[in-house]
């Protein structure tokens, strides 16, 4: 007859059982946990990168304009770049994660309407208020060389502080801040999202590039 194993023993053996397995559950959780994060820091190291490769980008479209003819810093010669642009423009060629850049131009044009204190263009459409005690200056046309202070805006008027002392005129040419305001959007796809990058500067009439 086999010798009656203790039940102290069978107690000592199955609770053994018991914790293997909850330490091979611990075990597992931790490593998915593990496997979690480092996706997680590989993929928030990318975005990072994409979004400096992709600010560096329209930072250097705003240095090129920086330096060019102040006339040539238009929708004319800066115009949108799409994803299937030839050749593309690359956030990182070995990926093949391509960008499209985007350029707006504000603060510059000719008015359509105007009076000693109300200057009105209607082929842009501004935010309210956007130009509130910015600088208005009149570079062509009836009362150029005049600058005035901005009260408000509309979407498509200026309303000065104080009256001009030579009215313009429909035709004349104006700039706000002395300047065009330039706002380059790099926007990129990774893992089927879009992400984007905004850079916005001043490009001022000056000796460099002195336009009109």
């Amino acid at each position: 007859m086999a010798p009656h194993t203790p039940w102290s023993v069978v107690r000592r053996k199955a609770f053994s059982l018991v914790e293997v397995l909850v330490a091979l559950t611990l075990l597992t959780f931790m490593a998915f946990t593990v496997i979690a994060g480092l996706q997680f820091s590989a993929r928030l190291s990318r975005l990072n990168a994409n979004a400096t490769v992709a600010k560096n980008i329209a930072q250097g479209y705003l240095e090129r304009m920086m330096i060019d003819d102040f006339d040539h810093v238009d929708a004319t010669h800066y115009p949108d770049i799409g994803f299937d642009h030839d050749p593309p423009v690359y956030i990182d060629q070995a990926l093949d994660i391509r960008c499209q850049v985007t350029f707006q131009f504000k603060g510059a044009g000719t008015l359509t309407n105007a009076s000693a204190n109300n200057l009105t263009d209607n082929n842009i459409h501004w935010t309210a208020h956007e130009w509130d005690g910015d600088t208005v200056f009149l570079v062509a046309g009836d009362g150029a060389g005049q600058m005035g202070q901005i009260d408000n805006n509309t979407v498509n008027t200026l309303h000065l502080a104080e009256s001009l002392t030579y009215p313009p005129s429909k035709g004349t040419q104006y700039l706000i801040n002395n300047g065009k305001t330039v706002e380059i959007t790099t926007t990129w796809r990774y893992l089927g999202k879009d992400y984007q990058q905004t850079v916005e500067t001043l490009i001022v009439k000056n000796k460099r590039n002195p336009g009109l």
